[in-house]
């Protein structure tokens, strides 16, 4: 009850902000909460994420990546390293500028600041920019995507989508269930409206369901300026601020309002369970020891659920084992089929001309597939911990463990290997010069034949001879190169591909460590809680057979009170639920 009501206090809802470098996003969370909270000039570039949530006063604070270490005994990551920062240096650490490829190492940057749109748990995270949204900056985010309660997608309306961001975007909506895209700078690009219809149509074949919000940031900083209300309609800041409450803070309100009530009806149906029990004893003294036998028999199973041999000991460690298989399983297949696709690339192009498109995809590619590989193993713990709450005899529901795993992105980000190759062209003077030492060869080689067979072959046709054999030379000489420049390239490619496996088939036997340590104490403890009911609820039933008549009398009057409180309060708390999962009008 005390961890439900510490949720209801303080509820914590992460929307990120996603898109293309200057494309307006940390000037969109600026004019969004009136307030510099994140650095913006045309030479700024954000290079660490920043998360703007409510506080009472102006607060900043910097999280430093943890060391290279690995995960302890039990799979727990080393947690970041949390430095305090006075308010106006958060550029410090969160731009190019200042920060330049995050040499600081800085995990990310929290600041506080008192904004009513943050108050009920809203935590507005500017993200870097994503370049080519294939990066490694993309990966970092894609890998954030699952922990999200609701993603800002950011274009300005420059241009229409391009291939890229509707990949991102396919990515984004398959992974988090609240996705809006914004189109930024209206007050800049007239023609707005049309590329607005055009980004439409691409989401509509893409089968992307959201919608397009136009802003402008500038108009909404001179609205708020002039406190002209037409302005900012005009700025378009409403009717996100309406998507955001109505969309992420009601929805996921609901769901931590519908959480908090289940673990309420455990308790109360367990204080039922008590009370009944109890309750029969006192209305048939005949019946005691029927009640007393039952109890005892639910005492034995509480206990036998507490002991090392227990079914749920054994679904739990089989569990485990199974998942352990198939969660290593499916990373291996996702990356061996990363690899092969890579492969048939790299077979079918020249990394010459490919690479730099080829690079960021496999940044992206890689990104993907992880996240969905601690997506699947997530989706297979929360199975296995409604498998293991059966053998409780109770809603499972109400008895599971719901938890979250880490984001595993960040591992990747520390990977010391990039897929780099140095790219070797032959030149104009290294093309006519290889040309030349082949035709010469062919010039000498078939004057002397002629010489030696005693015939006068002319001028002509050594020369013709030349010209074949040089353009032979040439052409043999671009082949060599192209399979020496595809060999780099792969090699290059498994050689980050095999560095990334190498970090999380570790991090993820350290994730499933810590999902059979939190899954085995959290039952431990339900088994423990069990024991303990039972063991009340006996030892009252065999004081009330002590006591005399009128003692009975004015305990059965106390219990019967006691059971109408909480039945009352079970069906008060259904209501909540059940008010708390209906739409919003």
């Amino acid at each position: 009850l005390e961890a439900a009501r510490e949720k209801l206090e303080d509820p914590a809802f992460h929307v990120l902000v996603v898109g293309e470098f200057k494309q307006g996003k940390s000037s969109l969370i600026n004019a969004l909460l009136n307030a510099p909270v994140c650095p913006v000039d045309d030479d700024i570039a954000t290079s660490a994420p920043t998360a703007v949530s409510w506080s009472e006063q102006p607060t900043a604070a910097v999280l430093y990546r943890a060391a290279d270490e690995p995960a302890d005994a039990d799979g727990e990551r080393p947690e970041p390293e949390r430095e305090k920062i006075d308010f106006d240096r958060v550029h410090e650490y969160v731009t190019e500028g200042a920060n330049p490829e995050n040499e600081r190492r800085v995990h990310s940057v929290e600041v506080g600041i008192p904004r009513q749109l943050l108050a009920d748990g809203l935590v507005l995270v500017d993200t870097p920019g994503v370049g080519g949204l294939g990066s490694a900056h993309s990966s970092i985010t894609i890998g954030a995507l699952p922990m999200a309660d609701a993603v800002i997608f950011v274009s300005d309306a420059s241009q229409e989508f391009s291939g890229p961001e509707l990949d991102f975007l396919k990515t984004a909506r398959s992974m988090c269930p609240n996705l809006l895209c914004v189109l930024t700078k209206t007050d800049f690009y007239p023609e707005w409206r049309k590329i607005k219809e055009l980004d439409e149509g691409h989401l509509k074949d893409a089968r992307v369901k959201t919608v397009i919000l136009p802003i402008s940031s500038t108009l909404r900083a001179q609205a708020v300026e002039a406190d002209d209300q037409e302005l900012n309609d005009e700025s378009g800041f409403p009717a996100m601020v309406g998507y955001l409450q109505r969309e992420v803070i009601a929805n996921a309100d609901a769901l931590t309002v519908k959480a908090a009530c289940n673990d309420i009806i455990g308790v109360v149906d367990q204080l039922a369970a008590q009370f009944t029990a109890e309750l029969k004893s006192l209305q048939d003294p005949e019946q005691a020891a029927e009640v007393m036998r039952q109890l005892e028999s639910a005492k034995e199973q509480a206990d036998r659920l507490r002991g090392q041999a227990a079914k749920w000991q054994q679904t739990l460690g089989d569990g485990v084992a199974d998942l352990q298989g198939d969660v290593d399983h499916d990373l291996r297949t996702r990356i061996r089929r990363i690899m092969q696709e890579s492969d048939e690339v790299i077979e079918a192009t020249d990394p010459a001309d490919t690479w730099e498109e080829f690079e960021p995809w496999l940044y992206r590619r890689v990104g993907e597939d992880i996240a969905n590989n601690y997506q699947y193993l997530q989706l297979r713990a929360q199975e296995l911990s409604r498998r293991v709450a059966e053998h409780f005899a109770a809603d499972e529901e109400q008895v599971a463990l719901e938890f979250t795993v880490g984001d595993p992105i960040q591992l990747v980000d520390q990977v010391g290997v990039e897929a780099q190759i140095e790219v070797e062209v032959m030149g104009a003077g290294q093309k006519l010069w290889t040309g030349v030492r082949g035709g010469y060869m062919g010039v000498i080689m078939f004057s002397m034949l002629g010489g030696m067979i005693g015939l006068a072959l002319g001028p002509l046709l050594p020369v013709a001879a030349g010209l074949v054999l040089g353009r032979k030379s040439l052409r043999d000489e671009k082949e060599r190169q192209l399979a020496m420049r595809r060999n780099q390239a792969k090699n290059a490619m498994r050689k980050y591909i095999d560095e990334v496996q190498f970090q999380l088939a570790k991090d993820s036997r350290d994730t499933l460590r810590r999902v059979n340590r939190q899954l085995r104490d959290h039952y431990m403890a339900r088994a423990e809680e069990l024991m303990r009911s039972v063991t009340e609820t006996l030892n009252a039933a065999q004081q009330n057979a002590k006591g005399d008549a009128a003692t009975r009398q004015k305990r059965l009057k106390d219990v019967s009170a006691e059971l109408d409180r909480v039945k009352k309060l079970r069906q008060n708390v259904r209501k909540v639920a059940t008010e708390a999962a209906a739409p919003a009008p």
